[in-house]
């Protein structure tokens, strides 16, 4: 089977979940449109790159697909659903997405939440080099919202106000940063600069908010 298109990856992000425009706003379907604004950041992102944005955007589209069958161990069973349609490739961004660099340290909110899972993954990351298309992603899922687009720094502070701060969050916050700062060197711009509906109050408080963000990442409240 050929590699996996946009087109075809939206058609399998909304099989048996959205029936007709009015379930994108049901509450159980706000990582639908989570994954469509990843689909969408990892295409202008890989534009600036130029690379295929087509690729980018689909594997932004399906990054959570297993969402659909189980939102807690949606990675593995995302990746599962990939491959059983034909895509064992394009699947690996269900693992990718969320461990920057393919490193299993490197996440926020902790990382897997039982042993067997974060071993399966691990052992799945190990094995698999990060190719640019995966930090492509891995960057988008730090500033999408299923409302749109925000900064990164105000996106981990909320995952960090929801979730609790782990023995790695901070480490996380500056691996992201990292990222963040390599893929602008290689784009030659800002990545904000690429999506100009982030709120203004957003990039305001920049500063604030990563300021915030250390200050609560200095001390974890939750054991890995």
């Amino acid at each position: 089977m050929n590699g996996l298109n946009a087109s075809t990856a939206y058609e399998l992000l909304i099989d048996d979940v959205i029936y007709d425009k009015t379930d994108f706003q049901k509450p159980e379907n706000k990582w639908v449109l989570h994954c469509l604004s990843t689909a969408i950041a990892s295409k202008r992102i890989a534009e600036k790159l130029s690379l295929d944005s087509d690729k980018a955007m689909a594997m932004g589209c399906i990054h959570d697909i297993g969402r659909k069958i189980s939102h807690p161990n949606h990675a593995i069973e995302g990746y599962r659903y990939m491959i059983n349609k034909g895509y064992r490739e394009d699947a690996n961004v269900c693992l990718t997405h969320s461990f920057i660099d393919n490193n299993i340290v490197m996440t926020a909110g902790g990382g897997p939440d039982t042993k067997e899972k974060y071993d399966y993954i691990d052992n799945f990351l190990q094995k698999t080099p990060c190719t640019i298309y995966d930090n492509i992603v891995q960057m988008s899922d730090l500033f999408c919202l299923e409302t749109g687009f925000t900064t990164v720094e105000n996106r981990l502070l909320d995952i960090s106000k929801r979730k609790g701060v782990y023995p790695n969050s901070l480490d996380h916050f500056h691996k992201a940063m990292e990222l963040k700062e390599r893929l602008e060197t290689q784009m030659g711009c800002s990545l904000y600069s690429l999506f100009p509906e982030i709120k203004k109050e957003d990039l305001d408080r920049v500063d604030k908010d990563r300021e915030e963000l250390l200050t609560i990442l200095q001390t974890p409240t939750k054991k890995l």
